[in-house]
């Protein structure tokens, strides 16, 4: 089961579409991702990393669609501009098909709106009414208070600290690991 679009009001007022991706949104995926990747502190990409061909990401984007427990929301704005994505990659080996990691990003104009959990909120809904699924896991920069404050909000539990894991700017960045029990 898939998930069915939905639209969002923000806390500031702004109306949102949230719905899964579809293959035909490579063409705005590739631009949103790199519009807004590069200027975030804690997305551990540098420059030039992210640049698959409309191919690639055509491909990255077909799994998604047909994996049963795996989800790729996209938020858009009213006038059809890609805002925000989240992810849970569903593992895909059979003893671990019960899992998924999560990622998520979004344009620093739609950020402390309500837009992270409107997205993270759903995503875990999504998990919790589907049958295979049972646990998230994420990934975090110590530093990035925001999203942990978000990540506990919902539930998420953390499990362990990894020291000088991201490196950037000559800098060393711990990262925290934590996971959200739906079933």
């Amino acid at each position: 089961m898939k998930f069915e679009p939905r639209k969002i009001t923000l806390k500031d007022g702004r109306e949102i579409l949230l719905r899964h991706v579809t293959v035909e949104d490579a063409e705005k995926i590739i631009p949103f991702v790199q519009g807004f990747v590069y200027e975030e502190e804690f997305v551990p990409l540098s420059e030039g990393e992210f640049n698959p061909t409309l191919e690639e990401e055509r491909a990255v984007l077909k799994n998604y669609v047909e994996r049963a427990n795996s989800l790729f929301l996209v938020a858009e704005a009213p006038d059809g501009t890609i805002i925000g994505n989240l992810n849970l990659d569903g593992n895909q080996r059979k003893i671990m098909r019960h899992t998924a990691v999560f990622g998520m990003g979004m344009h620093k104009g739609w950020q402390g709106c309500g837009l992270g959990t409107a997205l993270l909120q759903n995503a875990v809904d999504w998990g919790r009414d589907h049958s295979e699924l049972e646990l998230i896991y994420l990934q975090v920069y110590a530093e990035n208070e925001s999203g942990l404050a978000l990540y506990r909000k919902i539930g998420f539990r953390e499990h362990g600290r990894m020291p000088k894991v991201f490196k950037q700017n000559g800098r060393y960045h711990d990262e925290i690991s934590m996971h959200l029990v739906l079933k």
